[in-house]
Parts: C-alpha cells; structure tokens; sequence
C-alpha cells in the first residue's frame, strides 16, 4: 500500500497461487480493503470497476481510493519544501522493456538473497531470448528495439526485424540471440542491456539483465 503523491491510497493485492489454492482450491482469496470502496485495474490498467474487496491470485490488482486526510501526502507547486507536482508522464515512459529468457536458463539457488555470485541467468553458447516491450499507454506505438554491447567476449543480435508496432495496453515480442565466444569466462556475470527510441527519436526506459556462461 502507498500514496500516490496526489492524495490516493495506492493498494496492491495479490497470492502466490498455491496460497489460493490451500484456502478454496480455486487458486484466488477474497480480501477485503480497508477504508471506503476504490476503484480496480489491473496490470495492464485496464479497469475493473468499483470494488471494496478483491480476489487476489498471481495476477496483481491494484485498486486506487481517497486517502484518509492524515496520510495525504500530495504535494503542490507551491509547497514549503519546493517541491514540483509530478508532471504527466511522455509516450515514451509509457514503454516498458522486459527481457525474457526460457525457464532453463534461471539462475538457481538465489531465491534467499544470500546466494554467492554469479547472480545472472545461465547460458549456453547460443541462445535464444525475447524483449517484450510494453505499452502501458491508451495510443498505439511503434518502438525500435536495440541491443548495446556486450564486450567481454559476448555479442549480441537481433533475430529478425527490431521495429514493432504495439497497440495501445499491448505487448509485442522481439528476438534477439546472445552469443558467448571463446574468450567469454565461464561463472562470470555479464550485463546484457536494451534500448528503444520512438519513432520520433524520445527514449524509452533501458533494460539491464546479469547473464554467465553455465
């Protein structure tokens, strides 16, 4: 649960599945939200409807109500501490990059925190992964997708067009092959990151990933 800045509480709900599964068998529990009723989206930001209880499962919902006036928190152009009103965010910041690698190649035994290095996603010689780029606002987008360097031995490229056009609370894949040479050490972390730019040149959010040769 947190404040939003402009004076809504922000409550996030969700259950690990098995969670869901252990009190009705249906993989959902029913939570009840404190305060008056809000509203609910998903995490698309699509929304729900007007809601005072929702069913978590491993899908989040977040649903946005008043704050009660001791813990509004929003802050004005003309506060004492100078601090500015969050502005709108650009077409660009609604782009969110995500790498997505196949389930063979997580990182084991790093579920506790307390796991010695490495700490990336374990690859092979050669292999296939996907960007999947996000598009959290209501106009469709084209997004060109770019890989930086790696170095180090490790290369990486695109499998096919890096352009995609993804509609509004979309999201559209594209594939990339990551390569480690001879002269890449194995068990030694190395960041693999992404870019992407609009089409009329406005950045989208990086992307950066830990990956080692297994």
């Amino acid at each position: 649960m947190f404040d939003d800045g402009c004076g809504r509480r922000v409550t996030v709900v969700w259950a690990e599945a098995r969670a869901g599964a252990e009190a009705g068998g249906h993989g959902r529990v029913r939570v009840a939200l404190p305060g008056s009723a809000g509203v609910a989206y998903d995490i698309m930001g699509r929304r729900i409807g007007q809601r005072t209880a929702v069913f978590a499962s491993p899908d989040p919902v977040y649903v946005v109500s008043r704050a009660p006036a001791s813990s509004a928190t929003a802050v004005t152009p003309q506060s004492r501490g100078g601090h500015r009103s969050r502005c709108p965010l650009t077409p660009a910041e609604h782009i969110v990059l995500s790498q997505r690698y196949a389930a063979r190649n997580a990182a084991h035994g790093k579920d506790d925190g307390d796991a010695p290095p490495p700490y990336g996603y374990r690859l092979g010689r050669r292999t296939r992964m996907t960007v999947d780029v996000y598009n959290f606002g209501d106009s469709a987008r084209p997004v060109t997708v770019t890989a930086q360097a790696m170095g180090a031995g490790w290369t990486v490229g695109a499998v096919g067009g890096t352009r995609v056009y993804v509609p509004a609370e979309g999201c559209v894949g594209v594939g990339f092959v990551v390569v480690a040479g001879r002269s890449a050490k194995r068990r030694t972390d190395q960041r693999v990151a992404f870019r992407a730019r609009l089409d009329d040149g406005d950045e989208v959010p990086g992307s950066v990933a830990l990956v080692h040769l297994k």
